[in-house]
């Protein structure tokens, strides 16, 4: 197994899924935004005195078409960069990542990747609409976000050492509760230490709308780590059953040999 056909079946995988997650993010996603723009268009209305004077509203930048097709091709390239890092760290360190399989050692990369880069921090800073947040706070928001995945990438590896060591202390279900309670623990004082998200949100915005984002782009993520985990797993499993099959075919001939 060469780095080579690693990465071919990962990036193979990481365009189906990309596609896939750019689908999703035009018809399950975008709506909500579209809706999230038009109230944020509404209450600017409502607020203005008076109207322009010339009558002239500033023209975005890029058309809310143009912005979707970017952000579904945007989503697709970040799926490939995620099927590169994945497919790198599964032939560097696959000897080992835990399972019993290469199927299941792909899908525990997968949900490891969801886990630090999308449940964490929805659990703690959890998306706004784009017309909703608050832009003065950009940056702020964007510091807590990389750090917070930062540090559940340290507790990550962490765990993982903890359950190596365990392996040869205590039988398989002594060490697995052990180190879920560990992860339970130190995960929730993560969210109870790191400080809040400074985006403060309009009260006359209606919850649902809020919720609807951040539970819809919350699915996106999932798409695109668990989804690629499984279809990598199954390209991996795949392949290496069909190496396997004329090896195993050709196994009484040579014994009656």
């Amino acid at each position: 197994m060469t780095y080579t056909w690693v990465l071919t079946r990962a990036l193979l995988a990481a365009l189906i899924v990309g596609m896939l997650a750019g689908g999703y993010l035009l018809t399950v996603v975008e709506p909500v935004i579209d809706r999230a723009i038009a109230l944020e268009e509404e209450m600017s209305a409502a607020a203005s005195a008076e109207p322009a004077e010339d009558g002239h509203h500033e023209e975005p930048l890029y058309t809310r078409d143009e912005q979707k097709g970017g952000g579904a091709l945007a989503l697709v390239l970040f799926t490939l960069v995620v099927g590169l890092t994945v497919a790198t760290l599964f032939a560097w360190r696959r000897h080992v990542l835990p399972g019993s399989s290469d199927f299941a050692r792909a899908v525990w990369l997968g949900l490891v990747g969801f886990a630090a880069f999308a449940l964490l921090p929805a659990i703690k800073y959890p998306a706004n609409p784009p017309a909703v947040g608050d832009p003065d706070t950009v940056g702020e928001r964007t510091l807590q976000y990389v750090s917070i995945i930062a540090i559940s990438l340290v507790l990550i590896v962490g765990l993982s050492r903890l359950s190596r060591v365990l392996r040869s202390r205590l039988d398989d279900v002594a060490r697995i509760v052990v180190v879920a309670v560990a992860a339970v623990v130190l995960f929730g004082l993560v969210v109870a230490v790191m400080p809040d998200s400074p985006d403060q949100i309009d009260p006359a915005v209606p919850a649902a709308l809020v919720w609807d984002f951040r539970l819809r782009s919350v699915g996106g993520l999932a798409l695109v780590w668990v989804g690629f985990g499984l279809l990598f797993g199954l390209l991996l499993s795949r392949q290496t059953a069909d190496a396997a099959a004329p090896a195993d075919a050709a196994a009484p001939a040579g014994a009656g040999a």
